[in-house]
């Protein structure tokens, strides 16, 4: 799966590949989440609806921000306009497939540490920004007082017998293998601009380029699975999900290295456990996902 933006960079650095974009039609349908009407969200109120009052109106959030302390209910929709695009070489080989693009939006819900609502909107979410990076501009337009993601590598140590913590970090992308182009150690742009992090089947956050994660959990064992992720995609059906089960010991650390490797038409993520020392160094210069 190719993102549109990565189908333009391959065009301006080949100029001996001919190439044809054309707009189509495309089905307009929800590739995530749910419409929600206003008349649907009449039973908020601030400072009265708790955590309870919300999942029982509208289901089960996209994601909960746990440092922010924020809901999110996260809808993307396949846009009713697709790219066809072709290339073909002077030698008579090619490529060809139809880009769909998406749009998004979310409603944001912030509860205080009794899980009572104190600040709530919605906004549309721009191309390429994950369900954190949307709420952080959400609250800061309507001035509202957030954790912001740190700039710089954070080294927690769990706080309770109960509690250990897995970092995923994402150094660099391995290698693409794009038709025309040198491989390089670097994904286009455009290609996997996130991973999306599940933990048992929950979406626990979304990690970009040159980030890390932290994720806090019970001890025993957990599923992980991560998938890469973008808005303006072809063929999604050749995304590969990588599927991870750990054993977690108490009070405990563990580091898991992200990357995503695109070629043979198929783009998937690699994971690989580090030791806290191999892990260290490559974390270190990194900032936590936004």
């Amino acid at each position: 799966m190719i993102a549109a933006k990565t189908a333009v960079y391959i065009l301006l650095a080949m100029l001996v590949v001919s190439c044809i974009v054309i707009p189509v039609p495309v089905e307009q349908k929800v590739a995530e989440g749910r419409h929600f009407a206003d008349s649907d969200l009449q039973f908020v109120q601030t400072g009265v609806t708790a955590r309870n009052d919300i999942a029982r109106y509208l289901g089960q959030p996209t994601i909960w921000l746990r440092a922010q302390h924020t809901l999110v209910y996260g809808l993307r929709e396949v846009a009713g306009t697709g790219w066809v695009w072709l290339l073909a070489s002077p030698a008579g080989t090619g490529t060809a497939g139809i880009i769909e693009t998406e749009n998004k939006e979310a409603i944001f819900f912030v509860l205080n540490d009794r899980e009572v609502l104190t600040n709530w909107g919605r906004m549309p979410v721009k191309r390429g920004q994950t369900w954190l990076g949307a709420a952080l501009e959400w609250s800061q337009a309507a001035g509202v007082k957030t954790p912001q993601p740190r700039q710089a590598f954070y080294a927690a140590l769990p706080t309770a017998p109960e509690q250990s913590l897995i970092y995923f970090y994402r150094p660099l992308d391995y290698q693409h293998y794009l038709p025309f182009v040198p491989p390089a150690k670097r994904l286009l742009s455009g290609v996997a601009d996130f991973v999306n992090i599940y933990q048992n089947g929950e979406l626990v956050g979304q990690l970009r380029y040159k980030s890390y994660l932290m994720v806090s959990l019970t001890p025993g064992e957990h599923t992980f699975s991560i998938n890469p992720d973008t808005d303006d995609v072809v063929n999604p059906q050749l995304y590969r999900t990588a599927r991870l089960t750990l054993s977690i010991a108490p009070q405990t650390n563990r580091f898991i290295e992200v990357g995503v490797e695109a070629g043979k038409g198929v783009i998937e993520p690699r994971l690989v456990e580090r030791s806290h020392d191999e892990a260290i160094d490559a974390i270190g210069a990194l900032r936590e996902s936004w």
